[in-house]
C-alpha cells in the first residue's frame, strides 16, 4: 500500500505572515505599486544607481509618498526582498506537497532555487553585478529574508522527519542548505551546471540531501 503524499507544510503560511506582521504594517495598493516599481527600476538599473526618485515616478506616486511609506531606500530594498521570497517560498511549498520522498523535497527545492534565480529579473542582475550587496540585503531586516528562509526550511524538515537528532538540529541544517543555496545562485561554480535542471537535481541529490537523510 502506497503512502499518502505528504500535505504542503501546514505552519508556512503562519511563519511567513507571522515574520511580515512583526516587521512591517499591512500593505495596500500604493506600497505593492512602489515595490512593483522598485522590482522594475532596481532590475534595470541596480541597487546603487535606482534612486527613490525613480521608484516614484516609475509608480506615479509622489516622492514623499514613498519615503513616507518606507522610510528609506535601504528600507524599501529589503521590503522588496522579504515580498520576493515569501513568492518564492510559497511556490516552493506548493510544489513539494506532490514530493514525498525527504530527500527529493531536499533536491527540487536546490532546483527551483536555482531555476527561480536565472529567470526572476531582479535576483538574476543582482547574481550577476552585485552578489556581495544581495548577500548583505538578504540578510538585513528583522526578520531578514534570510531569517524567513531558513525558518520555512526548518519547518519543511521537522515536518519531514521522525528522526528526533534531525529535529534537533532542523535550523542548524536549514541554515547551512540555504546559505549553501545562496552562494550557488550568486557565485556559480564550474562543478555543477546549474543551467541544466537534472544535473542541478542530481549534485543536490547527492551532495545536499544526505545532510537532511
Amino acid at each position: 500500500m502506497s503512502r499518502r503524499a505528504p500535505e504542503p507544510v501546514p505552519a508556512l503560511v503562519d511563519v511567513l505572515a507571522r515574520a511580515v506582521a512583526e516587521a512591517t504594517d499591512p500593505p495596500d495598493g500604493t506600497v505593492e505599486r512602489i515595490l512593483d516599481a522598485a522590482l522594475a527600476e532596481v532590475a534595470q538599473r541596480g541597487t546603487t544607481a535606482t534612486t527613490m526618485d525613480d521608484i516614484a515616478a516609475r509608480a506615479k506616486v509622489a516622492r514623499m509618498t514613498v519615503f513616507r511609506r518606507f522610510g528609506s531606500k535601504t528600507a524599501l530594498l529589503e521590503r522588496l526582498m522579504l515580498r520576493e521570497v515569501r513568492a518564492f517560498l510559497a511556490h516552493v511549498d506548493t510544489t513539494l506537497a506532490a514530493i514525498e520522498d525527504p530527500a527529493d523535497r531536499v533536491a527540487e527545492a536546490f532546483v527551483l532555487c536555482v531555476r527561480t534565480a536565472a529567470d526572476h529579473p531582479l535576483v538574476a542582475r543582482l547574481a550577476r553585478h552585485e552578489p556581495g550587496a544581495t548577500l548583505e540585503s538578504l540578510s538585513a531586516g528583522e526578520p531578514s529574508p534570510l531569517d524567513v528562509g531558513r525558518a520555512y526550511v526548518a519547518t519543511t524538515i521537522r515536518a519531514d522527519h521522525p528522526s528526533a537528532r534531525v529535529r534537533d538540529d532542523a535550523d542548524a541544517i536549514a541554515d547551512v542548505l540555504v546559505r549553501l543555496a545562496l552562494t550557488y545562485v550568486l557565485v556559480p561554480g564550474a562543478i555543477v551546471d546549474l543551467s541544466d535542471d537534472d544535473a542541478a537535481r542530481t549534485f543536490a541529490r547527492r551532495v545536499l540531501a544526505p545532510l537532511v537523510a
